[in-house]
């Protein structure tokens, strides 16, 4: 199966099964692999900007690689896609284990199928 280079198939998924999706890999500098289980197709997210929040509210948003790489070699089963937004250019992932969220500032979606 080819690989089509647009956000539209992880929206759709997104929008049909979205407890479906969750990060399977992270290979920083810049991309993240969302795993689709319900249909078995692959997101890969090529990243701008990996951002959160501190926990206090009105804490600015703030640089969040590590953080990130730290949840996903800990728990990575409670990462989960949230909210996915292709005409923004960005996704959000929220780990259920530290309750934290994730903005993610996307330059290209690519999807395809996981055997591929």
């Amino acid at each position: 199966m080819p690989t089509f280079k647009s956000g539209a198939f992880v929206q759709q998924c997104f929008a049909s099964h979205p407890l479906s999706l969750s990060v399977q890999a992270l290979a920083l500098p810049d991309r993240v692999v969302v795993m689709c289980t319900s249909c078995d197709m692959r997101h890969r997210f090529l990243v701008r900007t990996f951002t959160t929040r501190a926990d206090e509210v009105g804490n600015p948003e703030r640089e969040a690689k590590d953080d990130l790489a730290q949840c996903v070699a800990a728990h990575p089963a409670d990462l989960r896609v949230s909210t996915v937004d292709v005409v923004h250019d960005s996704v959000k992932l929220r780990c259920g284990a530290c309750s934290r969220t994730y903005k993610l500032t996307v330059s290209a979606f690519e999807t395809y199928h996981k055997d591929a």
